[in-house]
C-alpha cells in the first residue's frame, strides 16, 4: 500500500496521462482510477455507485475517485453555522 502522498501523486499522474481523453468523454462525471493497474475502472454520476462497481471489478486494489474536469471534488460540503 502506498503512503498517502505517493498515492495522491500516482493518481494525479494517471489522470494527467489520460486527461484529454477522459475530459472529452466523461467531463463532470465521477471516475474511479485503479492505482495498482494504472487505469480507469468505473464512471458515473453517484460516488456510491462508482465506488461499489470499482470494488466489485477490482477487489483489493487501491482505488482513487475524482470528478473529471476542473473541479475534482466528489463531495459537496454544506455551509453550517454553529452557535
Amino acid at each position: 500500500m502506498l503512503e498517502p502522498n505517493k498515492f495522491d501523486e500516482k493518481a494525479k499522474s494517471i489522470y494527467e496521462a489520460h486527461k484529454a481523453e477522459w475530459e472529452k468523454l466523461y467531463n463532470g462525471k465521477i471516475i474511479a482510477i485503479d492505482i495498482d493497474s494504472n487505469d480507469f475502472v468505473s464512471v458515473g454520476e453517484n460516488i456510491s455507485d462508482v465506488d461499489m462497481e470499482a470494488r466489485r471489478k477490482r477487489p483489493g486494489h487501491q482505488i482513487f475517485m475524482r470528478r473529471v474536469g476542473k473541479n475534482p471534488a466528489v463531495v459537496k460540503l454544506r455551509n453550517r453555522n454553529y452557535v
